[in-house]
């Protein structure tokens, strides 16, 4: 009965039901430490600014709960702010979590965690770009989030190329926004570097990816698999609507794609460079923005709902039944 509310009350427009959020995140908390399914870290590793010995994985797990109870809040406003739908509903927070659940991110802190939230607001400022406003704060914003981000998941910088087409999707070309987007991604690299030179941290070629290097290959194909069938199964809706949308809007979307290919390109470097999955979960950010088009709009439809409450006994079932051992 409470797995038929969830989904149903998500859908709805009651912004009530985000006080869930918290509730669902401490259920897969409590879940893993009882069973210890994904495993804590022994190094803190945060990137650029260094790996550090973990003195309390309680204290880093609350720090990645909270990163996670927020990032899907934020996504869920920038879905409803954006009118991505006709009515507002919070199933984008809800998708994210469930999904994140997967990773081991969403149980310890690490680079990659916090890597989350600030390429969040990385887009959270790129949807507030308008040509006919002045952009030039939120240009800098947008190019600083993104730099505090890259500092803590060095792949990221990788694709800092590709932050100016981000930009200039919603911004005519000015001289004077590429220079505060140079700004904003050179501060923090200019301060991490001052850190690093002050405390004397060594960084090496392994800290430029501070994600785990856990890998659950079942629990990944499942999460690949619902993922993308609730999306096939939404995909002419979403079609229709920037069919008919405003030149705003199929802006929005051409933004989402192309963050998508990047993010895709990081997640093949992550694999053959590193032998690493987890910048997958970054892929979750524009994914819980177009997911819920798969659920309809007055009552969830049946195939996707099916979807999820698979992927949702799959996710808490994991943690009792050794699905990896039985199928590998």
């Amino acid at each position: 009965m409470y797995f038929r509310f969830v989904l149903k009350a998500f859908h709805s427009n009651r912004p009530f039901v985000l006080v869930l959020i918290p509730v669902l995140v401490v259920i897969f908390f409590v879940l893993n430490y009882n069973t210890g399914y994904h495993r804590g870290y022994e190094e803190l590793r945060l990137g650029i600014w260094g790996s550090y010995k973990v003195q309390s994985s309680l204290l880093l797990s609350v720090f990645s709960m909270s990163l996670t109870i927020g990032g899907g809040i934020l996504l869920n406003g920038l879905y409803n702010k954006n009118e991505f739908s006709e009515r507002n509903n919070y199933l984008p927070a809800l998708l994210y979590v469930l999904f994140l659940s997967f990773f081991s991110s969403f149980y310890f802190l690490d680079g990659l965690a916090i890597a989350q939230i600030f390429l969040i607001l990385t887009v959270r400022q790129l949807l507030n770009l308008s040509q006919k406003e002045d952009g030039r704060r939120i240009v800098f914003n947008t190019a600083l989030f993104f730099g505090i981000a890259g500092t803590f998941f060095p792949v990221l910088l990788l694709g800092t190329p590709v932050l100016f087409f981000l930009i200039w999707i919603n911004r005519p070309f000015l001289f004077r926004e590429s220079m505060l987007i140079i700004v904003g991604l050179l501060l923090p690299i200019i301060y991490v570097g001052a850190y690093i030179y002050i405390f004397r941290i060594n960084i090496g070629l392994d800290d430029l990816n501070s994600s785990s290097k856990e890998i659950f290959k079942v629990d990944m194909w499942a999460l690949i698999g619902g993922a993308s069938l609730i999306f096939l199964a939404g995909l002419k809706r979403l079609l229709n609507k920037i069919n008919v949308s405003s030149i705003r809007f199929k802006k929005i979307f051409r933004l989402l794609l192309l963050l998508t290919i990047l993010l895709l390109a990081l997640l093949l470097i992550d694999v053959f460079t590193y032998r690493r999955i987890q910048v997958l979960s970054l892929l979750l950010i524009p994914l819980s923005l177009v997911l819920p088009y798969g659920f309809g709009e007055k009552k969830p439809s049946l195939l996707p709902s099916v979807l999820f409450y698979i992927v949702l006994t799959f996710a808490v079932s994991k943690f009792f039944i050794p699905f990896n051992d039985l199928a590998f």
